[in-house]
């Protein structure tokens, strides 16, 4: 979106600089950094929002893209832009540019914490960790993020919260390994797990991709890819699911955590309800990581 509308993003703060003025303001207590938080946030979502509107809404002969004003993009350049966004081709006509911005800064957060999850052992941890911060906050800012309610109980479901749970899950199960390209037996077959082959992307009607069985990549349907075989999970049975610190999957991490009832209802002032509930969370600073004892 700022390629191709040249919006200026610099007004947008980071959760870095917000960190860093509640601790030169001095704002210790959780509701003078919320009443300070909403405040930028506010501020700045307004101001995106109407510059959106103004681009959205006008003459596409009235707008002047930095990007169409060089030689250098051809419309290679924008169908990686697209794909960026990720959004279809065959949806991008029926949906605002609010929404695009949405799901992409969304999507953009799972990633984010998956790249964590995967480099938590590694130099590069902190500097992922920050990372999901700065993603997190800009998504919670922006767009806002609400609290679960079903079955009758409130649920953390934020995935910046849930990442600083650092616990997983390990299952024993076993399972058929078959070869991503040819659906056979992985040993077997004549696909080597070293060698790029030729395949042509058939997205399924969930949108999974068939070559790597991921719902938001930017494989488009019909593209014809050069691709490693991996090994994909059939006839598969469970048998015991343990709570571990590392699990071996570094992206097996829980999903969700129910809320404590009484301590939702003293950080509210009441009894929530049932009633929507919006969390601000992921815009403080980081409170550390959390690592429940195993028994």
């Amino acid at each position: 979106m700022a390629q191709t509308w040249g919006l200026d993003y610099s007004y947008i703060p980071s959760w870095e600089t917000t960190t860093e003025s509640i601790q030169r303001q001095g704002l210790h207590s959780m509701k003078s950094q919320q009443e300070f938080l909403i405040g930028t946030w506010s501020r700045t979502r307004k101001r995106l929002r109407r510059e959106i509107n103004r681009r959205s809404h006008a003459s596409p002969l009235n707008i002047e893209l930095p990007a169409m004003q060089t030689d250098r993009l051809d419309h290679r350049d924008y169908a990686v832009m697209a794909k960026v966004i990720d959004v279809p081709a065959r949806k991008q006509n029926d949906v605002e540019p609010w929404q695009i911005l949405e799901s992409a800064a969304r999507k953009s957060l799972v990633r984010a914490v998956d790249a964590f999850n995967f480099l938590e052992d590694t130099e590069l941890c902190e500097l992922a960790h920050r990372h999901a911060h700065e993603v997190a906050a800009l998504v919670g800012g922006i767009f806002g993020c609400g609290i679960e309610y079903s079955d009758g109980s409130h649920w953390d479901t934020c995935r910046l919260s849930l990442m600083h749970q650092r616990w997983g899950m390990s299952a024993g199960f076993t399972a058929t390994r078959r070869c991503s390209l040819c659906k056979g037996d992985i040993d077997l077959c004549e696909h080597l797990l070293d060698t790029l082959y030729e395949v042509q992307v058939e997205l399924s009607s969930d949108d999974t991709c068939s070559v790597c069985g991921r719902r938001s990549c930017l494989h488009s349907d019909g593209e014809i890819v050069l691709t490693y075989p991996h090994p994909v999970m059939d006839n598969f049975e469970l048998h015991e699911v343990s709570l571990v610190h590392r699990p071996r999957d570094p992206l097996a991490r829980i999903a969700k955590l129910e809320l404590n009832p009484d301590l939702l209802a003293r950080t509210l002032g009441g009894n929530p309800d049932g009633r929507d509930i919006q969390c601000y969370r992921c815009l403080h600073p980081c409170e550390g990581f959390t690592s429940p004892p195993m028994g």
